[in-house]
């Protein structure tokens, strides 16, 4: 059975969102379950969201702050001054903060289906049950967001599945390079550029690993632009 919390950080904010608002619903039933855990899970939510979304908030900081250094340093004469971006700031904890929120979901999901009134049901409405299909055929489907120094973070879903294969190829080439095997996304490609300076096209497919063999077809083809 494929872990619960086998899921990207975007889908991890949605799963954090609906296990508070249903574990209020489902509280009265599970005995082990108090007023206090319902305040728990919404306060994690609430953190879990700012976590992931400042840090993408940040990646386009990046990529701005980026766009003004080229034109500082690149720019023909007599170019207007930019407007700098403003900078992303990181939001206040709230009251009751805790860290480690994966392991606390962990946690209290093995409470849950510990619980005299705990039900099936009441797991799939909570989310804290895997799936019991096995692996698909069906390729990753690749997101990818080009960070600075030139590297890039190619996302994927697990699906399921042990790993991923990946390969590359940037500029003009015409040939795919292999990249190696993923064990836990995202996948960073941290490669100096052809050519430091310009921006880089790269270019990447994948394709789903399991028992050490390619088992699925390559993606489409995900483009990214890395830059300095």
């Amino acid at each position: 059975m494929a872990d619960f919390l086998d899921l990207t950080e975007t889908q991890l904010i949605s799963f954090a969102q609906n296990f508070a608002v249903k574990l209020a619903v489902h509280e009265p039933a599970l005995t082990t379950i108090v007023a206090a855990d319902v305040t728990q899970a919404n306060t994690n939510s609430t953190n879990l969201a700012n976590a992931v979304n400042t840090v993408n908030n940040i990646r386009e900081d990046a990529q701005e702050y980026t766009q003004v250094k080229d034109i500082v340093l690149y720019a023909p004469l007599g170019t207007a001054l930019p407007t700098p971006p403003t900078a992303t700031a990181y939001p206040a904890f709230g009251l009751g903060s805790i860290m480690g929120l994966i392991a606390w979901y962990r946690q209290i999901a093995n409470r849950i289906k510990s619980d005299p009134g705990y039900t099936p049901a009441i797991g799939q409405d909570l989310g804290i049950v895997g799936t019991t299909s096995a692996p698909g055929t069906t390729p990753p489907a690749l997101t990818g967001t080009a960070l600075p120094g030139y590297n890039v973070q190619v996302d994927w879903p697990r699906q399921g599945h042990d790993g991923l294969r990946v390969r590359s190829q940037r500029g003009a080439e015409t040939t795919w390079t292999d990249l190696g095997t993923d064990m836990n996304p995202p996948f960073v490609d941290n490669r100096p550029p052809l050519a430091s300076g310009p921006p880089e096209e790269r270019r990447y497919q994948a394709a789903y690993v399991d028992n050490d063999a390619v088992t699925t077809d390559w993606s489409s083809t995900l483009t990214v632009i890395a830059h300095s």
